[in-house]
């Protein structure tokens, strides 16, 4: 039976609990403004009824809080995270783009390559006038090295961009890592509060900040689960499970966290000829795998770092591996020889590969010292290319009959039109328009004395230092049963010309008299002849060297490729933008602290706790009466 003064007990329950309801309200209110904060809620329940012996068997003992609950949504946190992992790339990605659009600007404000290669052939224009003239010798020859220094400078600016994002990715992948670090340290925290009854709703909403965080630079899935009792399997123990995962591989289990680390690449391991040194691969620490940033399954700032720093369009070299053939190497030792058929690449002027580096075969790699280009012609002009890599070690029995008739790649797919691949187009451009050039002159063309010239666009050799010979056969070339052979080898010097390396020849530059501007056959009709710089102005908008078109279609091309890039990526920003926004609406609408909310809600617990105030005044007022004023 419940005691006489049961009433209070049931009234100062209560005002406890709407204390607390206040408490929790007050503590909403002064968090409207906190990061990552979730509104909490005071759980009331029934307190539990107690047996009387009476006709209506029991009796109410009150109200009680049970918990300070959280107010989370996981769908739509879910939801969040992942549009953020894909807002961060294409966010990430137009910041890099606009910059990239930058450097090819070509407009009355910035002198950029129209003007440039156009000032090259009016320059061209003014020496076919007074091809004698050393003034105009030395005009056109600053000219061009004008041209050779718009290249360098987009090379360098691009490259310098591609060492910056480098250095991002590192930064990026600190981030992840000690993200991964302090979400470990607050599952144990939040677990140690709650298996001893507690709700560690702070804790939480910290560490759903960092998923937050974290999903804007790589895509997570988060899964979180209660610790079952074996032996008790329906009692509650207060622990879960936590876990955080990136493309289906652990960053974080509980307590215990797996790091990321960037390896840079070696000089043997470049992908593209063009690329910065020392770029950085991401492999996970307790077990050495790479991890695959492109992968289609992937997403976030790191995705778009990586896209932008290593897309090549699929502007890669890929083939079937289909010969193997072993020779000694004039140092001694045995190595390999490798055929590879169809390739992607099938002009000299489109090539990728570093002279030396590493070729992958169904996902096992090679080292190579070198490689040469083969081009077969039937009778009927059929063509066929083939490519010749050897590599610095023997490929073992085993791998041979595992591997033949398997896909060779130097490089991978990355499908975005990245840094690597602007770097391609402009060494496809100035490959194609200095061999024409240079073809010319070498067919016929003297200097100013009736010598025989040499070329006129060189390469530097950047790592020995002067020029390569381009003014010698480069190719070797048979005819066996109709079908002519030509074998591009190591010494096919345009392999080598590139953005970052393209000149004028010293020879030239030191004595503009050398500069080949007539045939040996019209020289004969004195200085004046120019019937070669009429064959060489006609390159300019008449020969294709680009993509189907003439030299000026050039920066169109580019221009084109990177508006459209950004304006697509721009759209995608857009839309995730705008569904970023309903998530977050519908999100807080759950668990974001409204203020008007609160005082409604506020006004509510104080009304309920001054009747349980005027309760416990009825109840004093009723026991003063028993007690003192009714006699016995």
């Amino acid at each position: 039976m419940a005691s006489t003064f049961f009433g209070l007990t049931i009234a100062s329950s209560g005002l406890s609990t709407f204390q607390t309801a206040i408490n929790t309200t007050a503590n909403n209110i002064s968090n409207v403004d906190t990061e990552g904060y979730s509104r909490q809620e005071a759980i009331k329940t029934a307190a539990e009824a107690i047996r009387v012996n009476a006709k209506y068997g029991s009796t109410g003992t009150g109200v009680e809080v049970t918990a300070i609950s959280q107010m989370r949504d996981l769908y739509y946190d879910l939801k969040y995270w992942g549009n953020s992992s894909r807002l961060g790339e294409f966010q990430t990605k137009s910041y890099y783009l606009n910059q990239i659009e930058t450097y090819f600007q070509d407009d009355d404000k910035v002198t950029g390559f129209s003007k440039i290669f156009s000032g090259m052939f009016d320059s061209l224009e003014e020496l076919k006038k007074n091809p004698s003239s050393l003034d105009n010798r030395n005009s056109y020859i600053s000219s061009a090295l004008t041209l050779t220094d718009y290249f360098h400078s987009v090379s360098n600016q691009l490259t310098s961009l591609q060492e910056d994002i480098n250095q991002v990715i590192s930064t990026k992948t600190a981030m992840i890592n000690g993200t991964a670090q302090k979400i470990a340290t607050l599952n144990k925290q939040i677990n140690l509060i709650e298996q001893k009854g507690g709700k560690a709703n702070e804790l939480r909403d910290e560490r759903a900040v960092l998923i937050d965080d974290l999903s804007k630079l790589i895509p997570v899935e988060v899964k979180e689960e209660e610790v079952v009792n074996s032996n008790y399997p329906d009692r509650y123990t207060g622990m879960t499970t936590y876990t955080v995962k990136i493309n289906g591989q652990t960053l974080v289990n509980s307590y215990e966290y797996n790091e990321l680390e960037c390896i840079p690449r070696g000089k043997d391991e470049k992908i593209n000829v063009s690329d910065a040194d020392g770029l950085y691969d991401l492999y996970w620490k307790n077990t050495s795998m790479k991890l695959e940033t492109t992968a289609g399954t992937m997403s976030g700032e790191m995705k778009a770092l990586f896209n932008l720093r290593d897309g090549n369009n699929s502007t890669f070299f890929s083939g079937e591996f289909n010969k193997i053939e072993n020779y000694i190497k004039a140092g001694g030792g045995v190595a390999s020889q490798i055929t590879i058929m169809d390739p992607t690449i099938t002009s000299p002027s489109q090539i990728t590969m570093p002279p030396y580096g590493t070729i992958t075969i169904k996902n096992v790699d090679f080292k190579y010292d070198s490689y040469q280009m083969i081009e077969q012609s039937d009778a009927a002009g059929n063509k066929t290319y083939s490519f010749q890599f050897q590599l610095s070690d023997k490929m073992e029995d085993g791998n041979v009959s595992k591997l033949m008739n398997q896909k060779a790649a130097v490089g991978t797919d990355v499908d975005f039109m990245g840094i690597p691949y602007y770097q391609t187009q402009m060494n496809e451009f100035i490959r194609n328009f200095t061999k024409t050039y240079n073809d010319l002159i070498l067919k016929d063309g003297v200097d100013l004395n009736g010598q025989q010239t040499g070329v006129f666009f060189v390469t530097d050799d950047l790592a020995n230092g002067g020029e390569y010979d381009y003014n010698s056969k480069q190719y070797t070339e048979s005819i066996t049963a109709g079908v002519t052979t030509r074998v591009y080898n190591s010494d096919y010097y345009y392999f080598h010309m590139n953005v970052q390396n393209i000149s004028v020849t010293d020879e030239v530059i030191k004595d503009p008299r050398k500069l080949a501007t007539s045939t040996k056959n019209e020289f004969t009709n004195g200085v004046s002849a120019n019937d070669l710089l009429k064959k060489l102005s006609e390159t300019k908008d008449k020969t294709i060297v680009f993509r189907g078109g003439v030299g000026e279609d050039f920066l169109q091309c580019l221009l084109s490729d990177v508006a459209v890039d950004t304006q697509k990526v721009k759209i995608f920003e857009d839309n995730y933008k705008n569904l970023s926004k309903a998530i977050t609406n519908q999100r807080m609408s759950i668990s974001g602290v409204d203020n008007d909310d609160e005082a409604l809600t506020l006004v509510k617990y104080q009304n309920a706790y001054k009747l349980s105030s005027k309760l416990v005044s009825v109840l004093a007022e009723m026991y003063d009466r028993l007690i003192l004023q009714t006699g016995v």
